[in-house]
């Protein structure tokens, strides 16, 4: 979406189906424009629209070292020849310019305030413009991220928290994440329902936040691209590996998603071990025959797969530029399987029907049955929160979501849709177990 409640252009840049909110954010006279948040899988996306306002790219920042999706901060920089911001000591190599609290990032005359808001992580920030707080992960919808790992300290969360009070309740919260579909709300709002201005002050904020959860699914992989800020391997185009594949022996394709999207469309020949798994059956890549292909939907899981070979000690391998999506873009030839709806979007769509259902036994049954609707709402923010879905689990064990054993390197037990860890309610790019969010 793009905002008009500020002179400076505004874009909300995200990815159907997922949490994560990215923004673009530009001076109209000077063209001079920022990037927040960016996840590695857009960066095509970013560089399209900001070709499409004729806008150069000056800076890009991450409000923090993301743990649940591969940033795509380094890679527009190396494309771009932005400057690269991220808090002052942050551990990601590739930001070049240290940012510090109260700093001015001037975009022709669009001043962009830092606010450090750490917390979440210790490199969190926050931006403010006009009227307008980008909150990354310190500040949620209802909630606010996670601080039981990555150097999380509640504490410290609330006290950024803080800072926020000289900004009016009309000012627009834009936030780095929200699960439930809502692109923004206000500081007012936030103030009369956010977990951590309602909780009841500091020591009741540490002890509601302190309590473990969950890891995000693949953190580790994810951790060490985004501080490393390269993508590991060497990179393979379609038409190449097609050419490849008409020679024997010459390439083994290795699919990484999920089994349930692997009895989808898929290339033939291709052997399916899903990424939560990889690790411990990196030994069975022993009887591969010819050089190694990393394969997932769109080219995020495969980078990660890349790094747990890398680990491993397997360097023989190429990642398969674009994955599935972009193979099938180009025409090249794959099997059609059995089509099966995400299990996010099966969870999805059970969780409105319920909701519409509760609603309306309460309107015209007995105004108890609105407890159905309530339910419903309250699973999903635990799903959100803690990456656990019940709906999912038994979904998952529905008919249609059963799949065969795989190919190739041996059978997977997984049943996990979109690299999400089982019972998440997460589907496509990076995989998430526990998610990185807190209420909401």
């Amino acid at each position: 979406m793009t905002a008009t409640a500020t002179r400076a252009f505004l874009q909300q840049i995200h990815k159907p189906g997922e949490g994560c909110l990215g923004y673009i954010i530009a001076d109209r006279d000077s063209a001079q424009a920022l990037v927040l948040d960016p996840r590695h899988d857009q960066v095509d996306e970013y560089l399209r629209v900001l070709k499409q306002h004729a806008f150069k790219l000056a800076w890009v920042v991450d409000s923090h070292t993301h743990a649940d999706h591969l940033s795509g901060a380094a890679e527009l920089k190396r494309r771009t020849g932005a400057r690269y911001g991220m808090l002052a000591g942050t551990l990601v190599k590739a930001a070049d310019t240290p940012l510090a609290d109260g700093q001015k990032i001037a975009l022709g005359d669009t001043l962009v305030e830092v606010i450090a808001s750490p917390g979440h992580t210790p490199d969190s920030l926050t931006l403010s413009l006009d009227g307008n707080l980008f909150t990354g992960d310190t500040m949620l919808i209802g909630g606010s991220g996670r601080t039981d790992f990555m150097g999380g300290d509640a504490g410290a969360l609330f006290d950024s928290f803080q800072k926020f009070a000289r900004f009016g309740d009309d000012t627009i919260v834009w936030p780095g994440h929200d699960y439930a579909g809502r692109s923004h709300s206000t500081l007012g709002k936030e103030r009369a329902h956010n977990l951590v201005f309602t909780a009841g002050g500091r020591e009741a904020v540490v002890e509601k936040l302190s309590v473990r959860g969950p890891l995000p699914q693949g953190m580790a992989e994810i951790i060490t691209f985004n501080r490393k800020g390269s993508a590991p391997g060497a990179h393979i185009d379609g038409h190449t590996v097609s050419d490849m594949l008409r020679e024997p022996h010459a390439v083994q394709l290795l699919d990484v998603r999920s089994p349930l999207e692997f009895t989808g469309d898929r290339l033939e020949g291709a052997w399916n071990i899903p990424l939560e798994e990889l690790e411990a059956r990196t030994g069975e890549l022993a009887t591969a025959k010819g050089k190694l292909v990393l394969v997932c939907q769109s080219g995020n899981r495969a980078l990660m797969a890349a790094q747990i070979l890398d680990r491993r000690g397997i360097k023989d391998y190429r990642i398969l530029d674009g994955g599935m999506q972009s193979w099938i873009k180009q025409g090249l030839p794959y099997s059609r399987g059995k089509r099966v709806i995400s299990l996010m979007r099966q969870v999805q769509l059970g969780a409105g029907l319920l909701i519409l259902l509760g609603i309306a036994l309460g309107t015209f049954v007995n105004p108890w049955l609105y407890g159905l609707s309530a339910l419903v709402g309250a699973g999903l923010t635990l799903a959100g929160s803690t990456g656990f879905c019940g709906m999912a689990l038994v979904l998952m064990r529905m008919p249609w979501n059963k799949v065969a054993p795989t190919t190739g390197g041996g059978t997977s037990g997984g049943c996990s849709a979109g690299g999400a860890a089982s019972g998440s309610c997460a589907s496509g790019g990076a995989p998430k177990g526990g998610g990185c969010a807190v209420g909401g």
